[in-house]
């Protein structure tokens, strides 16, 4: 079994992307984290398509993520 992939990630990372989760979508620690988690393979093959986004984890994520769910969100 593979680590847990958010211990890839800077704490403050982490935590400033749970925060903004928690608040943008109105859910708890738990499932913020869990899409966080689940975000990591549709990152990392948008990367592999040619770069379409930056390193999972890395600043482009950690501001792109919130505004994709977001917008998922809104459109619900």
């Amino acid at each position: 079994m593979t680590g847990d992939v958010l211990n890839e990630m800077p704490a403050d990372s982490v935590e400033d992307l749970v925060g903004a989760l928690t608040s943008m979508l109105e859910i708890d620690r738990a499932t913020a984290k869990d899409l966080i988690r689940s975000s990591e393979p549709f990152w990392t093959a948008m990367e592999r398509a040619g770069g379409l986004v930056d390193t999972w984890g890395g600043g482009e994520f950690c501001y792109v993520l919130p505004r994709v769910l977001a917008f998922i969100h809104e459109g619900t």
